[in-house]
Parts: structure tokens; C-alpha cells; sequence
């Protein structure tokens, strides 16, 4: 499945957040989406699923435009996981999780087999079983986070897109959600998007990288191509260090100091 962006431009009513971004995510891709704080990358991630309306451009799904599908076709292919959830009741964890099934429900109908079968597939693969009675604000930071990750799945998407999973979590629980994006973007007809601050984190499991900066993508391609200290500088405005990890392989990308100050 292929998500496709076009000449996205979008505002708040004040300068433009979006300035012409045209991105592309391929069928078994997991891509990062990377830049500084106010960079757009949370208002592309929601230009993407149809969360906000560009004022000038379009993204398509399989060929169609968004604005032609319901939302229910959207939700059966493309799952979110935000950066933030506010809980406004109390609810099981197995209950959160089954509200992932509304792009399936039917009118005045209640739990369907496959609904149920839905549910029980995310809380496994999430590791959420014995968790499932307990109440979601009952929830460390990091389990939440998979409850999260389990509504999404709940969702039976061929498209996940992750607006920063790993802010707040520990080592280990950074590296479960990367291995898991990873994962499922490796499934048959299946594709991810995650944007992160930790380049890191991203150059270690993105098989390719888009950098967002002042609303445009001004670099993308392969980890190597997209983070390089020219990048660092012109774009976070530090001084830093790239080299392989002798463990891993992976970029390395350690910030010595910041450079000039930023002008507004």
C-alpha cells in the first residue's frame, strides 16, 4: 500500500507551518520523518491521515485522494498513534483497545467475532494480556504506550504512522516500539511512518529518513544521505560528531556543542 503527499501547504492563520511538502511512503518502508521542535512534523503527520485539510495540495492513498474516502475506508487502512491521549474515563485497557474497532462497528450493533478476535490478536502482540482488566489511568508511561500502539493494531491497518512513540520511555521501551514499527512495516503489503527527535533511534531502523525544516523537506533518502553535519548545522544549528557504531552499525550522531544563535 502507498501513501503519497503532493505540494501539501497548510497554516494556522499566520505564517505557513507547511510550505509545498510532497512525500512518499512505500510498500514495506519504514520512514522517518526528522527535524527540529515547530519544524511541521506533527501537522504533516496529520495532513497524512486526513486529521487536517491542506489548503493547497493533496495526499492519496492507492491512487485516491483522501478527501474521496470516507472515514471509515480511511481508518480501515491508516492507524495513528499519538504523541499525546487524554483518558476521559477510566476504562479497561481491554475496553480502550476494542475502540480501535469503530471503523468496523455497525449501527446499533454490538461485538462482532471478528471485533473480539481483533482485539485479542493487539493485546498479544502488544504483551497487554494480563494487563487487560486494568484501568487505562492505572498505567505507567510505557505501558500506556503499548496500549496505544494495541488500538492502533485493533484497527487491522496496512499504514502506521507514529508521531513520536518513544517520548518518555526507557531505553528498553524506545527500543521495543522501534523493533515493533519496524516489524510491521516489513508485513506483506504493509508500510510505517515515525517521526522522532532521536536521530539515533532513527538512523538505526529507518530505511530511509525525511528531514522537515521550516515547513519543507529540504533532505531525504538514506540515514547517511539525510544526516550529515552540514544538516546538523544548518538545520539544529549544533556542532556534531557522525561516525558507525561498532555494536550496531548504525549511525552515531553525538552533539558536541551549539553553534550561532538562531534568528527568529
Amino acid at each position: 500500500m502507498r501513501l503519497r503527499a503532493s505540494g501539501l501547504q497548510f497554516d494556522y492563520g499566520g505564517a505557513p507551518v507547511l510550505a509545498g511538502v510532497s512525500l512518499e511512503l512505500r510498500e514495506g518502508q519504514l520512514l522517518g520523518l526528522v527535524g527540529p521542535n515547530g519544524a511541521g512534523k506533527s501537522t504533516l503527520l496529520s495532513c497524512l491521515h486526513g486529521g487536517l485539510k491542506p489548503s493547497t495540495g493533496n495526499v492519496r492513498l492507492e491512487g485516491v485522494e483522501l478527501e474521496q474516502l470516507s472515514r471509515r475506508e480511511v481508518a480501515r487502512a491508516i492507524a495513528v498513534v499519538p504523541q499525546r491521549c487524554e483518558v476521559a474515563f477510566p476504562v479497561s485497557v481491554e475496553h480502550f483497545v476494542g475502540l480501535g474497532r469503530f471503523a468496523y462497528s455497525r449501527f446499533l450493533g454490538g461485538q462482532t467475532q471478528a471485533d473480539l478476535d481483533a482485539v485479542e490478536v493487539a493485546l498479544e502482540r502488544m504483551q497487554l494480556e494480563r494487563l487487560r482488566r486494568r484501568a487505562v489511568d492505572q498505567l505507567s508511561g510505557g505501558e500506556f504506550r503499548r496500549v496505544l500502539i494495541a488500538q492502533a493494531l485493533a484497527q487491522e491497518p496496512r499504514i502506521m504512522l507514529f508521531d513520536e512513540p518513544v517520548q518518555q520511555l526507557d531505553l528498553r521501551h524506545q527500543l521495543e516500539v522501534m523493533e515493533f514499527a519496524r516489524e510491521f512495516a516489513r508485513g506483506a503489503g504493509q508500510a510505517a511512518l515515525i517521526v522522532l527527535h532521536d536521530l539515533g533511534l532513527a538512523a538505526r531502523y529507518c530505511d530511509e529518513l525525511a528531514l522537515l525544516h521550516r515547513g519543507r523537506i529540504v533532505a531525504s533518502g538514506a540515514p547517511a544521505s539525510v544526516l550529515t553535519e552540514t544538516a546538523l548545522g544548518e538545520v539544529w544549528n549544533v556542532r556534531a560528531a557522525i561516525e558507525r557504531s561498532p555494536a550496531t552499525g548504525a549511525l552515531q550522531i553525538v552533539a558536541i556543542s551549539p553553534l550561532h544563535e538562531v534568528s527568529p
